[in-house]
């Protein structure tokens, strides 16, 4: 392991053992390869797992309270709206690469979500999900866009936009279209720049995930057994497969090789219609004179905010912010009830049912008791898995008939995000099933193999 000169990483978003580890691992032959040479294991992936939090802390070796990162949607300053769409601004900590950089050591960090726009490094980087778009300056160094644009003779896709908009026949069709491009683009990445690290990801997996998730789970309630999606997932993953076999193929031999994922897939039931739920329980209070007679969007001028003790966030999981005083603009709970009211909340949140009145397995998440840091300020004070995540939230539309809906405000899922991803490495000195890994522990593995001091303040732990 000494011997080897270059990492090599290969991130493949929503990933999901049950599938890579188990039902498909015979007709992935890359991918078992890699484990068969190494190690490989479950990675348990932050609180909450989103991808472009669980990819933050991937790759700053801290968690969501370290870095900042929560939603896709980020809180303006003393308001109470979510309506700032996340950049790489918002992250709080230094990512490898930037450790890396100072080292004296070359990166490529190719196509990773969150990081436009980009923090100067001595590297290259083509940045990922999030990226507003090719219109602006989303490489580095520069020049490398009209590169990119050669190569492909046309515009370069960063990711498919409005994935629930499109049939699934065009989502299929743009999502292979954009994978395509993104291995062309590695491709010649690994082939003509220098590098020690490598690090590049996978984005439209997790679009597929989603959109094409029920189709291969007998266990969903929209399982159509006959079915010509039926094995659309799995063939995609094949594709992947395959092509991640010519990537490796490239890679110098003394590389170091870890595929891994941010989070898994999960079925969803349904969603739990939290803001409903909080203004039925007095904690979310509407101004008196507003009558809501059917379903509406939510928005925070109907909110009267010298009455409500909490607002929420999240569309898998659910968020909880207290309306505390000092905190919060309009703040109306006092400090010395804060402890009560989120232990309040707890014992409710986890009484609610589901669609066929059965409790549901529903996880809390508190801060100061199962997470922290230097971010508490902007740091959800509950997060809440409904069923562990099986069924979502839906915060952002109010006046629902029952206590749950598939949709949103914007669209509806059937599938959300489950807690446990992969990690396969190809070199290590207990070969074969590690059963589990920490998110934490990726970005100290990384920099342990090239050599470089791990900071003091990455809380994760090697994986040798």
């Amino acid at each position: 392991m000494n011997n080897l000169k270059k990492v090599f990483v290969f991130g493949i978003d929503g990933a999901m053992p049950e599938k890579v580890f188990g039902e498909w691992i015979d007709e992935l032959p890359t991918i078992r390869k890699i484990m068969q040479q190494g190690c490989y294991a479950k990675l348990n992936s932050c609180i909450p797992p989103l991808s472009i939090v669980a990819w933050t802390s991937i790759t700053t070796g801290k968690n969501p309270s370290e870095h900042g990162i929560f939603e896709c949607l980020y809180r303006k300053r003393d308001s109470y709206e979510f309506s700032s769409l996340t950049t790489y601004k918002n992250v709080k900590e230094k990512s490898i690469w930037q450790i890396v950089s100072e080292k004296n050591k070359k990166s490529i960090i190719c196509l990773i979500p969150l990081t436009w726009p980009i923090k100067s490094f001595d590297g290259i980087m083509v940045t990922g999900f999030l990226t507003p778009g090719t219109n602006k300056e989303y490489t580095q160094p520069k020049e490398l866009k009209q590169e990119i644009g050669s190569l492909f003779g046309g515009p370069f896709l960063i990711e498919t936009k409005n994935p629930r908009d499109l049939s699934k026949e065009k989502l299929l069709k743009r999502c292979y279209k954009t994978t395509q491009m993104h291995f062309k683009l590695m491709n010649h990445l690994i082939k003509n720049k220098k590098w020690d690290l490598f690090f590049g990801v996978l984005g439209e997996t997790d679009k597929m995930n989603h959109n094409f998730w029920r189709y291969c789970d007998p266990q969903h309630r929209k399982y159509e057994p006959n079915s010509k999606f039926k094995n659309i997932l799995k063939e995609y993953y094949k594709f992947i497969d395959r092509k991640l076999g010519k990537l490796i193929a490239l890679l110098p031999k003394d590389t170091l090789i870890i595929v891994l994922s941010d989070h898994g897939i999960n079925r969803m039931h349904n969603r739990v219609n939290l803001s409903d739920w909080l203004i039925k329980e007095g904690y979310l209070v509407l101004k008196e004179e507003l009558k809501i007679n059917k379903p509406c969007k939510l928005e925070t001028y109907m909110i009267d905010w010298t009455k409500t003790k909490v607002f929420i966030n999240g569309v898998l999981e659910g968020q909880i912010f207290i309306n505390l005083k000092g905190r919060e603009k309009s703040g109306i709970v006092d400090l010395k009830d804060y402890n009560n009211l989120l232990n309040e909340l707890e014992q409710k949140i986890k009484k609610i049912p589901g669609e066929d009145d059965k409790i549901l397995n529903t996880k809390i998440f508190k801060k100061g008791r199962d997470f922290d840091g230097k971010c508490r300020e902007i740091t959800p004070d509950m997060i809440i898995y409904f069923d562990d995540l099986q069924y979502g939230c839906n915060p952002s539309k109010i006046g629902n008939p029952t206590l749950w809906s598939p949709s949103t405000a914007l669209w509806s899922d059937d599938a959300g995000h489950s807690r446990q991803g992969i990690f396969i490495m190809n070199c290590c000195n207990k070969k074969g099933d590690l059963d589990e890994v920490d998110i934490l522990d990726i970005a100290p593995t990384i920099l342990n193999k090239l050599d470089i001091q791990i900071p003091e303040d990455m809380k994760g732990k090697v994986i040798t």
